[in-house]
């Protein structure tokens, strides 16, 4: 049955009219008609079902039959710090690591990163990564969307990490000595899990050292060098094979 995602509140016989996003989505691709029964979903855990009850001019209402609780969320809550890409790549790496249970994304802007937002199109540009963050919600069946923040210099972003915070912190690197078994437990596998990713031409040697010296462990996950867009998934899916719900 087709998911569509409704950006407000939802309640039991209600009738309610899907956003103009959805509603495009679900006219001219999924060709949705009346009666059909489809689900909608906004965010809070929940899908609901519901009847399409009338379609006119591109708008369309759903009367909400029932709702239910989806228990798709991974235990593990994984933060990405991912160094921004193009713009393929970066709508490639929001919608697998949502697919594989990312909670939040953070995009970093570092020294050799090849692309760089103007500020008066970062609104813009959250806009779309949200977008492709829901669109995969509604493919894989989660009914929680991952938080996508701001974009930030890498630098101010670390300034703001304190020695006394107890976030798990790596940074893959194929010269690394240790492995995620060594830093990661059963023990500690409730705590916020941060990975920083850097970009095409890697970090520089100061944002290297300024990340470790706030705590980020170098981890190896094999002995080749990975691209930006392949590491984090690389990694997300290492995560919840060995300690999260991928079996």
């Amino acid at each position: 049955m087709n998911r569509f995602y409704h950006s407000k509140s939802i309640s039991i016989n209600e009738t309610i009219v899907m956003d103009n996003f959805s509603a495009h989505h679900a006219l001219k691709v999924m060709r949705i008609r009346s009666n059909d029964q489809l689900i909608l979903f906004n965010g809070d855990g929940l899908d609901y079902k519901g009847k399409v009850v009338s379609i006119s001019k591109g708008q369309v209402k759903i009367l909400i039959k029932s709702k239910k609780n989806i228990d798709s969320e991974s235990n593990l809550k994984v933060i990405l710090l991912q160094a921004i890409t193009s713009s393929d790549k970066m709508d490639f790496i929001i919608q697998k690591t949502t697919e594989l249970g990312v909670s939040e994304i953070q995009p970093i802007i570092c020294e050799r990163s090849i692309v760089k937002i103007k500020n008066d199109k970062i609104e813009k540009k959250l806009l779309h990564w949200n977008q492709v963050s829901i669109a995969a919600c509604e493919q894989c069946g989660r009914a929680k969307i991952p938080i996508i923040h701001k974009p930030e210099n890498i630098t101010k972003y670390l300034e703001k990490i304190t020695k006394s915070e107890k976030d798990i912190k790596i940074i893959l690197s194929p010269q690394a000595t240790k492995s995620l078994d060594n830093i990661i437990s059963s023990s500690n596998i409730d705590q916020n899990i941060k990975v920083l990713i850097g970009p095409e031409g890697d970090f520089t040697e100061k944002e290297l050292n300024f990340s470790l010296g706030k705590g980020f462990l170098p981890i190896k996950i094999g002995p080749r060098i990975l691209r930006t867009e392949t590491a984090p998934i690389s990694i997300l899916s290492i995560l919840q094979y060995k300690y999260g719900d991928i079996v």
